[in-house]
């Protein structure tokens, strides 16, 4: 309530100068052509200065209370012999219905020079000074109040000695009401006023005073000086003009005219025109300052914005996103364009109004085939209002291509991700006290910053979030508060399931130049770099969520084990419960290091387990494993005893299988093998004549009947070592 425009005072002379006459004819009594022979028509009457100049206050009224029914004040003040004032600062008094009840009993102004215009400022002054309603509200709640108000004088000066003598009785009344605002109640000392001298005249009048703009007084600094010099021409158009200027400046309201409206023609029903309204409003988000509308002349308002009839009409029962709304008023409220329009909305129509640029060509704002519905004009509770639409493309046009928008293709942004956002939070009135603790709202904006920590805006920008029957596990337990071990196991199998994808091959989506999602491996991507891409990304999405608890803190330090960064404290228990983890949930089989090798690896396999090789320096889980597995094995083997007897680690079989026959006739070697010969023949004929009584055991013993002519090749083949 520190504005200057919160409480008006209208100070209107009613004095001998104020009823001369503004010498513009007006011809009230139009003959008609069957006007009957000897009747003499009425002559032309001329309206007053004060007649002229009270239409032109009424008009600053109705505009003030119709865009700011509340909140702004006007008060009257009539000065003659004394001064009379026309209502109060209450509410109910704020109408024109009660002014023009007012103004019925004032009467014409007198003809004797015995009214002072200084009695009437002075009480001016004081009314300014007075609390309102909404000023004693506030000092009722212990908040400082600045008073600040606005006197209007509508008057005659006679030069510029007669606006001095005006100016220094305003500062003196001022100086008088602050030192005793202090000990009067209701009365509130005058931070600032701005005091605004409108001298009208008569056409051909030469009586003029110096204009100028807001300029602080010698006498008193709080008081603004304005001094306005007008004629009453045009039938007193002229001052209605100037307070139309000032109504606009003093309340920061802005023109926008509505083109292109169609009506019909009385004398063509058939037909109809197109016509032009004006309407002032509170100045809207977007709409530009111009120059020329701080600027006085008696001349009409030029409009700010210009906005273009939309065809066909908008649904009434649908609320649009806007960013400003503001009320409306017509500046020829008489005029039948205005009635037609105001008439059409107040039905309970709205219409949508195309921004349109003043140019030349006529050409619209931005045109390029596609129009550009900024505003919407429509009846709210019998109030007009004027709405700047929030958005590029309304709802209520045809939807855009798939191809167009600043973000690429439509079907590229996550629609339905985003409504199921929206789904859980929801906000809803509490019904009831507040307990003591956290705020409802504190717990509602933390669970909106953990679904949206990590969240990109289109699908192709992410791998994982394409990943849905894969990862959709994670990324629902991820987002909450308080996490139970089946949500940390769950999560823990969604990570191997990812390594298993790794291992088999499994092609990931991937992004192509122009934004789309395919799959499979182009010339210019490697799966490789896929893979490092979802899990760059996945620790991203971890570890935004990594500070909500210590387990989310596990999941993070599980997948950062499980692609080699995980960190050395890790325990043996803890690493073997995530090697049981990863059988059960990535279906891995590990075979036996005692089964032989594969005689060739397929090339998915060698590909895979390349990627899971751990950097230099690093130890993945496979490796621990393989590790592990090892050393067991390495305890229970036995060693050959030919190979511990051995000088090398390699074992000689038949060390003197090559000796000379005839020096080792009678070698203790020779006779062995003659016994062993011997021996073999008759195991031989065992073999032969028996029934398969024999044991394995002995089967093994001895061997298998190697036929003479083999011998040299058998033992060609045994002078080479047996292999380690």
């Amino acid at each position: 309530m520190s504005d200057s425009d919160h409480k008006t005072v209208f100070l209107i002379d009613h004095g001998p100068a104020m009823g001369e006459s503004s010498k513009q004819m007006v011809e009230y009594d139009i003959a008609t052509k069957s006007r009957p022979q000897g009747v003499v028509p009425l002559a032309p009457v001329a309206k007053s200065l004060w007649t002229s100049s009270i239409e032109a206050l009424c008009e600053y009224c109705r505009i003030v209370w119709d865009i700011f029914p509340h909140n702004k004040l006007l008060r009257f003040v009539v000065g003659d012999t004394s001064a009379r004032f026309l209502n109060s600062w209450n509410k109910e008094e704020q109408n024109l219905n009660h002014l023009m009840k007012s103004l019925s009993g004032v009467g014409p102004p007198l003809k004797k020079a015995d009214g002072n215009i200084m009695v009437g400022l002075v009480s001016a002054v004081g009314a300014v000074a007075q609390q309102t309603s909404a000023q004693n509200k506030l000092l009722s709640s212990g908040s400082s109040v600045s008073n600040r108000g606005r006197i209007v004088c509508i008057t005659q000066l006679k030069n510029d000695v007669h606006l001095k003598t005006i100016v220094d009785c305003a500062c003196d009344a001022v100086n008088k009401h602050c030192e005793s605002a202090s000990t009067n109640e209701g009365m509130l000392p005058i931070d600032s006023l701005e005091l605004v001298i409108i001298h009208v005249k008569p056409f051909g009048s030469n009586s003029a005073i110096t204009e100028h703009s807001l300029t602080p007084a010698s006498k008193n600094p709080k008081v603004l000086v304005e001094a306005q010099d007008v004629k009453a021409t045009r039938h007193g158009i002229a001052i209605a003009n100037r307070l139309l200027h000032l109504v606009q400046r003093h309340f920061d309201l802005s023109v926008t005219s509505i083109t292109g409206i169609p009506m019909k023609e009385e004398q063509h029903a058939n037909s109809s025109a197109n016509y032009d309204v004006l309407l002032l409003h509170r100045r809207l988000p977007g709409t530009a300052i111009r120059e020329s509308e701080h600027s006085m002349w008696d001349g009409e308002l030029s409009s700010t914005m210009l906005l273009k009839w939309g065809t066909p009409k908008i649904n009434y029962n649908e609320l649009y996103h806007c960013t400003g709304a503001a009320r409306v008023s017509p500046v020829d409220v008489n005029s039948r364009p205005s009635l037609c329009l105001t008439n059409f909305l107040l039905n309970g129509r709205s219409v949508s109004l195309e921004h349109w640029n003043n140019r030349p060509d006529g050409a619209a704002a931005g045109s390029g085939g596609s129009r550009q519905m900024t505003h919407m004009i429509s009846c709210r509770g019998s109030d007009i209002f004027l709405h700047a639409l929030g958005i590029f493309r309304p709802p209520f046009e045809d939807p855009p291509n798939i191809s167009d928008g600043p973000g690429g293709k439509v079907k590229d942004y996550r629609i339905s991700d985003f409504g199921e956002i929206i789904k859980h939070n929801h906000l809803l009135p509490l019904g009831g006290r507040v307990k003591s603790g956290t705020l409802p709202i504190d717990g509602a904006m933390a669970k909106l910053d953990r679904r949206t920590r990590y969240w990109p805006l289109v699908y192709s920008k992410s791998i994982i979030f394409n990943l849905a029957k894969t990862v959709d596990p994670l990324l629902e337990a991820i987002v909450k508060e308080n996490l139970t071990p089946d949500d940390v196991l769950q999560c823990q199998r969604v990570i191997y399931n990812l390594i298993g994808l790794e291992r088999d091959g499994a092609a990931l989506p991937l992004v192509t130049s122009a934004g789309s999602l395919s799959r499979g491996i182009n010339k210019q991507s490697k799966r490789e770099e896929q893979y490092k891409s979802m899990w760059r990304e996945l620790e991203d999405l971890l570890r935004a969520h990594s500070s909500t608890s210590s387990k989310h803190m596990d999941i993070l330090d599980c997948m950062l084990e499980c692609i080699g960064k995980g960190k050395s404290s890790r325990t043996s228990s803890s690493v073997d419960k995530l090697k049981s983890n990863v059988r059960s949930g990535a279906n891995e089989i590990y075979e036996s290091p005692e089964s032989p090798p594969p005689l060739k690896k397929s090339k998915t396999e060698n590909e895979s387990s390349a990627r899971i090789r751990p950097q230099k320096g690093t130890q993945s889980l496979l490796s621990m494993w393989t590790q592990r597995v090892e050393n067991t094995n390495s305890q229970r083997h036995v060693e050959f005893y030919g190979r511990l007897a051995s000088d090398g680690n390699k074992a000689v079989l038949y060390p003197n299988f090559e000796e000379d026959p005839n020096n080792a006739q009678n070698t203790p070697a020779n006779q062995d093998r003659q016994t062993s010969r011997h021996g073999h023949h008759r195991y031989q004929g065992h073999h032969r004549s028996g029934t398969g009584g024999g044991t394995r055991e002995e089967g093994g013993r001895s061997g298998r009947n190697t036929p003479q002519g083999s011998k040299p090749k058998m033992a060609k083949k045994t002078q080479k070592p047996y292999p380690q």
